[in-house]
This record gives structure tokens, sequence and C-alpha cells, in this order.
């Protein structure tokens, strides 16, 4: 799965604009959408709950499309995911 998550950490990346230098720190969907949330600035008037689901379901799309994995929850390592 390792160049699935390259890949999909590019998509990240590409998509919000950010820089992820330490993938291992963010091995979760939840510390990579929390670290997204929080490196961004929220949009269109969206308080901070609201742009961290927003955040979540951009993550979750792009975890469909580079990862294939459409059900997870937030502390769901990424490696351990897998084999679910």
């Amino acid at each position: 799965m390792s160049w699935a998550l390259d890949e999909f950490y590019a998509s990240v990346e590409e998509e919000f604009g950010v820089e992820i230098e330490d993938t291992e720190q963010l091995d979760t969907p939840g510390a990579v959408i929390d670290y997204v949330a929080g490196a961004t600035a929220s949009q269109d008037g969206m308080d901070e709950e609201e742009h961290r689901d927003h955040v979540a379901a951009v993550v979750g799309e792009l975890m469909a499309r580079t990862l294939g994995i459409t059900r997870y929850r937030d502390d769901w390592r990424f490696e351990d995911m897998k084999s679910r």
C-alpha cells in the first residue's frame, strides 16, 4: 500500500495546497483531516466544525480514489486498513 499512500498524500497536498513533510505522524484519516483543517482557512463563512467536516469529506473522496477505501474510522491506521 506504500505507493498508494504516497499517491494519497500527494493528492491531499495538491487538493488543499498544503505540504506534508512527515507522513509517519499522519498515519490515520483523523490525523490527516486534523492537519489539513489546521493548516487551511475555512471558506464561505464555515465555522471550525463545518470546515473540518468539509475537509473530512474531501479526504474521504481522495481515500476512495487513491486507496480504494470507502469505509473507515478516523482512528484506523492506514497500514491496518489493507487487511480490513
